[in-house]
């Protein structure tokens, strides 16, 4: 698997298809053909931009290997970087297609955060002088991630979400900026286990920490309930765009994952039983929007016009309830129903502007279907006790 296939597929699975673009070619001018960037995340305000270079026949000379790296990686590598910025401010909107096959128009003005990062693999002779760079500053581009292959890899499936990742990468940038003033040496596992651990900066011994880190990703992992969401969206608007509401999941941190996915498994195992539950909701205020979780009531039909029509009625009535509870402009709902040994499992989205309701607040003081609320810490990452 070459780099950029192993790149492809890592960032397909962890930020979706959706958000993954590998075929970036486009077409300024009639008969002109550029390269946005060998691979690009793009989730709304924040976007990645990455280049890769691969060593295809290394040889055992260091001083040959550390050419390559001036020329490749320090070299072509950034000013390829550069070129993807310049595309982004000089175009207002530059057509890619994602991982799906579906062509989107990304535009620059739009990025708020964008990170730069270069991905390389090397031969076995390349000094370690140049593993060790970590990062590139430039007057143009800024400062740049540059990542061996398997240190990306650990860091996005150790991480695994994608706005923990684009947290990371702004941890990553301030503490090696410092570390450079007190020339201390690190590895990449070091910063990692110290962002994992809410250090203030990394040290040589804080990749220590990575051995204790709990693996509870079946207490946190949406991936597998959001690459099939497609199959399941029963948006207001009918516009069937659930990328929508991949990218709300998209800006959650780990903990929030940690939330939704409590009270999807107890929703799901409500409607199993077949047990009547209160719906289950949350809010995350940095992205104003609320999340709603609910079994469908027990005994009713789920299935045909009547069933159908009562499950999409449900899904929005307590979707726009949680969200107005909230005071929230978006909120996401998901409503899980039986039929028989089958489970479906309903989305839906509603996006508008926040209004004071005086009837609704009478009906939901009299007849609130949801139980009550509390400001709570809930933590991401978990370690065992040395």
């Amino acid at each position: 698997m070459t780099l950029e296939e192993f790149t492809a597929q890592l960032n397909g699975s962890t930020f979706w298809k959706e958000f993954t673009f590998s075929q970036n070619q486009f077409s300024p001018r009639p008969g002109d053909e550029m390269e946005l960037a060998d691979n690009v995340v793009w989730l709304g305000e924040t976007a990645f931009v990455i280049q890769m270079k691969e060593r295809e026949k290394p040889t055992d000379e260091p001083d040959v290997e550390r050419r390559w790296f001036k020329n490749k990686v320090r070299g072509k590598a950034m000013s390829q970087i550069k070129d993807s910025i310049g595309f982004l401010r000089e175009h207002q909107s530059i057509s890619i297609t994602n991982g799906r096959g579906r062509r989107y128009e990304i535009r620059g003005a739009d990025i708020l955060h964008l990170e730069k990062i270069v991905i390389y693999v090397a031969g076995p002779s390349l000094p370690e002088e140049c593993r060790s760079v970590r990062y590139h500053v430039s007057e143009t581009a800024g400062f740049v991630h540059v990542f061996e292959r398997n240190d990306y890899s650990l860091v996005v499936e150790t991480l695994a979400v994608p706005d923990e990742i684009r947290r990371y990468f702004e941890y990553r940038q301030k503490a090696l900026l410092t570390l450079a003033e007190t020339k201390v040496a690190i590895v990449e596992a070091d910063v990692l286990a110290a962002y994992l651990s809410d250090e203030v900066l990394p040290s040589p011994q804080s990749h220590k920490a990575l051995h204790r880190l709990v693996d509870d990703a079946d207490q946190t992992d949406l991936s597998p309930i959001m690459n099939r969401l497609a199959d399941h969206i029963q948006n207001p608007d009918d516009s069937g765009d659930y990328s929508r509401i991949l990218l709300e999941f998209a800006k959650l941190p780990r903990s929030a994952w940690r939330a939704a996915k409590q009270r999807l498994d107890l929703s799901i195992e409500a409607a199993k039983r077949g047990r009547f539950e209160q719906p289950y909701r949350f809010y995350f205020p940095a992205t104003d929007c609320s999340f709603m979780f609910s079994p469908f009531p027990p005994g009713k039909p789920t299935t045909g016009f009547e069933g159908e029509l009562a499950r999409r009625t449900g899904l929005q009535t307590l979707t726009e309830a949680a969200k107005y509870m909230s005071k929230a402009s978006r909120g996401i709902g998901a409503l899980v129903s039986k039929d028989g040994e089958f489970l479906h499992l309903d989305w839906c989205l509603v996006h508008e502007p926040w209004e004071c309701d005086p009837e609704l607040d009478a009906l939901l003081a009299s007849n609130n279907p949801f139980r009550d609320v509390r400001e709570k810490r809930i933590d991401g990452f978990y370690f065992v006790s040395e």
